[in-house]
């Protein structure tokens, strides 16, 4: 047998040049919203640094909680929102003495912005360093607070978005893994701020709830036909001041605190109110949460009674119901809903194609109304596949003569291309923003 001939030299027979390759790869991971490098890519910046000095400090910024804006005003806004956090964070580092920061974030597209700070006590004092980070620390808090109330209008005041931790080199242990425990660390700060926080928002909720100083608001619901409104979807806010004025925020900290059924009574009834204040003669579509199945005044005939008190008529109100609500409460929401269409209420199903379809659930709920989430609408106007799934969803819909409307129409080109396939109804930013009912229905 012949001996096998020599195999090709490897890409890389130098050690140092592969090494060399490898970082340039990794440092042209980038965040592509921020322009910031994300923690692989500087790590080995971090690293000279503990080796050089023996410690270093991590300032970590979290935005997580405000992501409600990407929900309530679309990722656009939410985008901007973070580019010009980082601008100012980075104008603000260098009045602040820390302009040498090595700014990063975790992970591709984050939430979180990163900082490595030298261990420098003011003034050259005696400050023990952890000293001297928790006020660092405390003045960027307060950087964050003034930043996000000038641009937001639902903050929470009690909320703290900046974490810390004091890095300390130690030879016996990787660089990457005392970075982690330290992220983990001022992960760790800003998760304990927060359950404070809810804790004191907890009690202002319940104060709302005892002034019943809800706000309502109202987004139109336009005929894409005719070109004029059909209906309004009530929403809910909280107060102004009060750091529950986003809807996601206040119904998911009553959730958490047990208090979403007296909350949605209180909605339901603020809206109606309004509507009939009004004179509003057209569709009002209402949601019904889950928690609406365990609330025995509601299963009892409160709604009816709420509207006929109001002198609206019942054929005025849409329930809006999700396919993962119905079908999780499926016996009792059949109740339910049929004692209420028998009075005239109509049913909607929301968030269709959210992540969660269940084409039987809508076969025997057989709403008037399939709302097909804002996920499926964006950009629809150059995805193919989004645009034949619509056309199967208008077919089955119309066998089931059921109207369909389109959320979160945040363009003209998405409006355009819904048209063109034949929707009827629509809703979104480009065609109104939530707002007052308006005094005469137009």
């Amino acid at each position: 047998m012949s001996s096998p001939e020599a195999l090709p030299a490897a890409p890389f027979d130098d050690a140092a040049s592969m090494r060399a390759e490898w970082l340039q790869n990794r440092a042209r991971l980038h965040d592509v919203v921020t322009g910031l490098p994300t923690l692989p890519a500087v790590v080995d910046q971090v690293r000279r640094h503990l080796e050089d000095h023996g410690s270093i400090a991590l300032l970590a910024f979290s935005l997580a909680t405000e992501r409600q804006v990407e929900e309530t005003w679309g990722w656009q806004l939410y985008d901007d929102l973070i580019r010009d956090f980082v601008s100012g964070l980075r104008a603000h580092a260098a009045v602040g003495g820390f302009s040498a920061g090595i700014f990063c974030v975790p992970g591709v597209r984050s939430d979180e912005i990163l900082c490595f700070v030298p261990v420098r006590p003011r003034n050259g004092s005696d400050q023990a360093p952890h000293e001297w980070l928790g006020a660092l620390a405390s003045r960027m808090d307060g950087f964050v607070s003034s930043f996000l109330a000038e641009r937001l209008t639902s903050i929470d005041a009690y909320s703290s978005h900046v974490g810390q931790a004091l890095i300390l080199f130690d030879p016996k242990v990787r660089v990457e893994r005392a970075v982690y425990r330290g992220l983990n660390e001022a992960r760790g700060e800003v998760f304990r701020h927060t359950a404070n926080a809810e804790e004191r928002g907890v009690e202002v909720l319940k104060g709302i709830l005892a002034d019943r100083r809800v706000v309502s608001l109202f987004q139109p619901i336009h005929d894409l036909v005719e070109q004029e409104i059909t209906g309004v979807e009530a929403l809910t806010r909280g107060p102004a001041g009060s750091g529950l004025e986003d809807a996601e925020r206040l119904f998911s900290l009553a959730e958490k605190a047990g208090l979403v059924i007296p909350l949605e009574r209180l909605c339901r009834r603020r809206s109606l109110e309004e509507a009939a204040r009004a004179g509003w003669d057209k569709l009002v579509f209402l949601n019904m949460s889950p928690a609406a199945s365990q609330d025995s005044d509601f299963l009892e005939g409160r709604l009816v009674r709420e509207v006929l008190e109001l002198h609206l008529d019942p054929r005025q109100i849409v329930i809006e119901v999700t396919e993962r609500t119905y079908a999780e409460n499926q016996e009792l929401f059949t109740k339910v809903l049929g004692e209420l269409r028998k009075e005239g209420f109509h049913v909607a199903v929301d968030d269709l194609g959210s992540g969660y379809s269940n084409l039987s659930a809508l076969a025997e709920i057989r709403p008037e109304f399939l709302k097909f989430d804002h996920l499926f609408t964006k950009d629809i106007h150059r995805n193919r596949i989004k645009q034949d799934l619509l056309g199967a969803i208008l077919s089955f819909a119309m066998k089931m003569e059921t109207q369909v409307i389109a959320e979160g129409i945040e363009s003209v080109d998405e409006l355009q291309a819904l048209r063109r396939l034949g929707v009827p109804l629509g809703q979104g930013f480009y065609l109104g923003r939530p707002g007052p009912i308006p005094a005469r229905a137009a």
